[in-house]
């Protein structure tokens, strides 16, 4: 526990170093939110309820959103491309600890500094400004937070298999740009799911990326009852495992290549 701890603290303390360029991108996302906001208000004019949601749930749902999917650019698969690069990866495998260990304690510390300096500052500027509704009940807000840590185990994976990808490619960006817009678009960072056709919203409900912006905001919001909460968050904790043996399995193919071609 030791270790990790000094992992995540020493990732947090490199993006001290990095302040301006969270501020940067601190404001880039506050425009995407208010964007977003004048869209919906005209979306909404003459309506009292779209899909469900009220004017109010959705200006919830696009803070909320905008600030959890603005998580999905970078990630660790760019930290994984660059020791690969560098050819610093061997060193980073014969550590004492393992490379899932080492990258999710990077990605536990990347996502304490975003909460801090980013997720915090930005929902309350959005908050305040725009008048967005609360929780549903102090229950949402507890099971929100919990599906919000199951949502980044299901990126942290998808960003390691997306990061094994660098063995094979000589540049991460145009992966790590895919990345971010399949994830923007099937987790219902973009725009409610619910908004999609009845079947494809269906189909994309039942994917792991879901669980990344959907389910933690639609439990936020009161959307689903008690045993459905539990259901949703249940198929997240099922992804987390599918996608976790997933990148095992991938991760020692590949490492195993490397080390027989690197003798």
């Amino acid at each position: 526990m030791k270790k990790f701890y000094y992992l995540v603290r020493m990732t947090f303390l490199e993006k001290m170093a990095y302040t301006k360029a969270v501020w940067f991108n601190t404001i880039g996302t506050l425009v995407s939110i208010f964007s977003y906001y004048f869209l919906w208000k005209i979306v909404f004019m003459g309506e009292n309820e779209l899909v469900g949601f009220t004017m109010g749930e959705m200006i919830t749902y696009v803070i909320l959103s905008k600030v959890l999917s603005s998580q999905f650019a970078g990630g660790i698969n760019m930290q994984f491309a660059e020791w690969v690069y560098e050819g610093t990866i061997g060193t980073e495998l014969l550590r004492p600890v393992t490379l899932f260990y080492t990258l999710f304690a990077r990605r536990s510390g990347e996502f304490a500094y975003f909460i801090l300096w980013k997720g915090i500052p930005v929902s309350f500027i959005s908050f305040f400004i725009l008048r967005g509704v609360g929780p549903a009940g102090a229950g949402e807000f507890l099971l929100f937070l919990i599906s919000v840590l199951l949502a980044l185990v299901i990126l942290f994976y998808v960003e390691f298999m997306v990061g094994l990808a660098s063995f094979y490619t000589l540049s991460m960006f145009g992966m790590a740009f895919t990345k971010t817009a399949v994830l923007s678009i099937l987790s219902g960072g973009v725009v409610p799911l619910a908004l999609f056709p009845e079947g494809v919203a269906r189909v994309f409900g039942l994917l792991p990326f879901a669980g990344m912006v959907s389910v933690p905001l639609n439990i936020f919001l009161g959307k689903y009852r008690l045993e459905e909460c539990m259901g949703y968050m249940g198929l997240q904790i099922f992804w987390c495992i599918i996608m976790g043996a997933l990148a095992h399995l991938l991760y020692h193919m590949v490492i195993r290549k490397v080390i027989v071609q690197g003798g």
